[in-house]
């Protein structure tokens, strides 16, 4: 799955927002310092990095496209909070009306750049476990279950454009120097996926979701499995 990516060079960020989301929760920027966050009360988001030695700004309305360079007119009416776990945090807020607003930045692709991502909900967050790894003569079957307020997962995200892009958990193996991406796999209506990872020997597993649009105004944050021995 791919989010709309809003890059730092400001015709680049202008042109993408013009479109608008286009995949799962908003992917705001790349390889970015001192990111931030503030929400006002009516619920508009901002969002601030810094990129090549400049300070960069996202205002992020309810609903509909983002605005580049655009600043909260209003003052911060949220607050941070450990209420829930995210992986990948950078920023968690609160608001008055009890919504979650988070940014997250992590490699979405192994050896990619690191992504700031955003997402605002209600409730619990998404979940996504290894359930098992069963052996195989060439390699291992690896189950797991991806949740929703505890709810399985959405199969599709909406583009504002009304477009459906699938939903996917992807499979890491760990690797001397980091996570290798073994690949993708559909996640079933019931939330439940299942892949098999070629190869023999001990070695972690991890599964990762960058998580589906749910609607409108509800952008689930992305998850990541506790890593799963095979065998232990």
């Amino acid at each position: 799955m791919r989010r709309v990516v809003l890059v730092a060079g400001l015709l680049a960020v202008a042109s993408l927002a013009l479109a608008g989301p286009a995949g799962t929760s908003l992917n705001v920027a790349e390889d970015v310092a001192r990111p931030a966050l503030r929400v006002d009360a009516r619920g508009w988001a901002e969002v601030g990095w810094t990129a090549a030695g400049a300070r960069r700004y996202l205002l992020i309305p309810p609903t509909g496209r983002v605005l580049p360079g655009r600043r909260l007119t209003r003052p911060d009416a949220s607050r941070p909070t450990s209420a829930v776990a995210i992986p990948f945090r950078k920023a968690l807020r609160r608001t008055p009306d009890g919504r979650f607003w988070a940014l997250q930045l992590w490699r979405v692709h192994p050896g990619g750049p690191l992504e700031l991502r955003f997402s605002r909900w209600r409730g619990r967050p998404t979940e996504i476990v290894l359930e098992t790894v069963e052996p195989r003569a060439d390699g291992y079957v690896v189950r797991g279950r991806a949740t929703f307020h505890g709810k399985p997962v959405p199969q599709w995200s909406l583009t504002p454009e009304g477009k459906r892009i699938r939903t996917y958990a992807y499979i890491d193996r760990a690797s001397a120097t980091g996570w290798r991406r073994i690949g993708g796999v559909i996640v079933r209506a019931d939330g439940t996926f299942s892949r098999f990872v070629p190869g023999l020997g001990v070695t972690r597993l991890r599964a990762v979701l960058p998580a589906p649009n749910v609607s409108s105004t509800t952008w689930a944050p992305d998850a990541v499995s506790p890593p799963l021995t095979p065998g232990l």
